[in-house]
This record gives structure tokens, sequence and C-alpha cells, in this order.
């Protein structure tokens, strides 16, 4: 890639992250990778499949279960800004619909886009039927949600123009993305617990953020940088250990749990609200 994915711009700076190379717009203020992945190769990545094993099963519910707070706070968010049960949700990028499995049980009629197939075979197993691509989604919706997702996204210009196309008038757009312009970010550089350049490809300040989201027509409601991993969230990791030990004797390593504690402590997200215009 050799120019702005939101501004076009071919007058990029050239940094390094240790070996990885970037480009910076500085009208922008977005990084992107200097070496974009092939859709063939991003086709091959997220069309595995395979059965999960038993210790992936409960692996995948520690995440379900310490992550239940903070899907309780993406639903009150939701609700304050009227979304109510009976209004239809497109969660894109939704991976085993931990998120939607909660909204349905709050009344919300649920959507969602998931390029994994071993992801979707999950969703499958709890009763979601997920498309494979955003093209098969030909139906409008009150809202779409986007957690961290669009840094996946080698053209995010171009899913944003949908994400457009796919709300009703005045629909909302709700996006979560790593804070690439962080204290902590900017501290640890290529160490920071989100900077993952094998599978994320543009980087976001709330400058590049905004200025992508509205250059498709959308009104910006809130953009803040924020905290998701809270004392509630820690405590329900705590519990969700405890729970799947004395029940499954199931026990995470004691990396995945420094991890953890490293993702609480310096995951720094933006946290964006847009209206449809």
């Amino acid at each position: 890639m050799n120019s702005c994915p939101i501004c076009q711009t071919t007058s990029l700076i050239r940094k390094q992250y240790g070996t990885t190379k970037m480009l910076l717009c500085t009208y922008c203020d977005i990084h992107i990778l200097t070496e974009q992945p092939s859709k063939q190769n991003l086709d091959a990545y997220y069309t595995s499949s395979y059965a999960m094993s038993a210790s992936e099963v409960l692996s995948s519910e520690h995440r379900r279960l310490f992550r239940l707070p903070e899907q309780f706070w993406l639903i009150s968010e939701l609700q304050k800004q009227g979304i109510q049960s009976g209004d239809s949700i497109l969660d894109i990028g939704c991976d085993k619909g931990y998120f939607l499995d909660q909204c349905r049980r709050f009344g919300y009629s649920v959507h969602g886009v998931e390029p994994s197939e071993q992801a979707r075979l999950y969703c499958k197993s709890i009763g979601l039927n997920i498309e494979s691509d955003i093209a098969h989604i030909d139906t409008q919706f009150n809202t779409i949600t986007l957690w961290h997702v669009l840094e996946h996204f080698t053209d995010p210009s171009s899913l944003i123009n949908s994400c457009y196309t796919l709300l009703k008038q005045d629909g909302l757009l709700f996006i979560r993305v790593p804070d690439f312009s962080s204290f902590w970010s900017r501290l640890f550089r290529q160490y920071w617990i989100w900077f993952q350049p094998h599978n994320h490809y543009v980087h976001y300040s709330k400058q590049s953020l905004k200025k992508l989201v509205e250059a498709q027509g959308f009104d910006i409601i809130q953009c803040i940088s924020r905290k998701p991993n809270d004392g509630i969230t820690h405590r329900a990791g705590v519990m969700a250990d405890h729970a799947l030990r004395t029940h499954f004797s199931f026990a995470q390593s004691l990396k995945k749990k420094l991890g953890r504690i490293y993702e609480h402590v310096t995951g720094i997200e933006i946290y964006l609200i847009a209206r449809k215009r």
C-alpha cells in the first residue's frame, strides 16, 4: 500500500516499529502496514476449519464468562442511544457470537458476519446463523457494531461505506479499535499488547477514526479513548478461573494469565458512536 486509506494521499512518512515497517499520513494521523496481505492470503487464514478440542472449548467458555460484564456494558450503551428490544443489530466480525448471544436475550433481532469458518461453526452450534461476508447481507439494520474489527481490514473506507448502505435512516454505527496514539502504545511501541502486525493492518488515533467515519457520511456522536478492562472485568476473570478449575480441572497457562494482566493495564481503545446522516 502506498496511499492513505482515508484521504488517498501518497505523501506518507516511513516509520518502523521493531522489524515492522509502517507508513504515516500526517494529515489523517493514521498508520498503515507497508506490506498489506493479499486477499488470497486473508481468505486462506480465515477458511481453515477444524473441530474444537475439549481444551479449546473450555478456553472459549472462559473468555465468554470473563467478558460477560463487558457485553452488558455494551448493551447498556445501545440502550442509551435508543436501541431497544425488537431493533435489529448487525455485528461485523462477530467471532463466536458472544455479544450477539447476549443481545438476543435482551430481545434484539441479531445478525452477524464472520469470515472464520471455525467461529461460524461455533455460532451455528448455539443457534446463530452467521454470514461469511458482508456482501451476502441484503437488508438494513437499526445499528451496526464493529468491536475490535476495523483494524483487521485493509480497505477500511470500503467497509464503512458498506455500513452506511446497510444502515436504516438515522441508524447508528458503533466502533471500538485499539488506540494507537495512547500513552501505553507510544511507550511500548512494538511491545504494546495490541500492536499485532500479523493481523492488525491499519492503526488508528481518535483523529484518524473520526476522519474515516465522517468521510463516509456519518455524524460523530461520541469519540473517546478509554480503558475497556475495568475492575469488574478483572473480577469476572478471576471467577471464571475458579469455576472452570473447580468443575472441569481447567486452568489457563501462566503466560495467558500474565497476558490478561498486561492487557488489563495497558489496553486502551477508541470508542466511537456515529449516526447516518
